[in-house]
């Protein structure tokens, strides 16, 4: 599993938290507001040390700051790791969500996932954690467009909704439904491989 690889996972789960905002093939219901917001951090380091008996991995990032790693057990290729190395990670949130008019019930449902490298293949790994939900509105300020939302555990979400026309058509007692994807990919690739 390589970096582009990776990309290529994060790229599958930004298209599986669409899903909720689209209806029977078309890109929103008539009338019924819906959303997609995506998020994608990324960061490079190159290792500059690596000690396979206390198994702590030294990077220096972009910024030029140093920091310790501790490669857990659940790392199964760190003799593969060798200085000069660059580590590449890949955090992705994605929420996808749809007004429904009315009420009903509050719901939450969680699935979590992942992948890794080979034995003997570079250090990789995809962790993933999908969300979906049914989730009441219990409050519209339409001064700051900030509506708060109240999921099935009880957690209260504040979220900034920037379109006016959607905000306008979101009121108190509503719900929303969606998924919440979040992926956590993270590769160390040979320094040469990464020209």
């Amino acid at each position: 599993m390589n970096y582009r690889a990776l990309a290529v996972v994060l790229a599958a789960l930004s298209s599986i938290a669409a899903t909720p905002a689209t209806a029977a093939g078309t890109p929103r219901d008539k009338g019924v507001p819906a959303a997609l917001i995506t998020e994608t951090t990324g960061l490079e380091a190159e290792v500059i040390a690596v000690d396979q008996k206390t198994r702590v991995v030294t990077l220096k990032l972009q910024t030029g700051e140093v920091v310790d790693l501790l490669a857990s057990n659940a790392v199964k290729n760190l003799a593969q790791v060798h200085v000069g190395d660059i580590v590449l990670t890949e955090y992705q949130q994605a929420l996808a969500m749809k007004l429904k008019k009315g009420s009903g019930v509050r719901s939450t449902s969680e699935k979590s996932g992942s992948a890794s490298a080979k034995p003997g293949q570079k250090p990789a790994a995809v962790l993933t954690k999908e969300i979906d939900f049914v989730a009441d509105v219990t409050d519209v300020d339409a001064a700051t467009g900030i509506v708060t939302i109240l999921g099935a555990k009880g957690h209260v979400v504040k979220m900034k909704v920037r379109d006016p026309q959607v905000l306008a058509e979101i009121k108190k007692g509503d719900q929303v439904e969606g998924t919440y994807v979040q992926a956590l990919a993270i590769a160390v690739t040979p320094k040469s491989a990464t020209k």
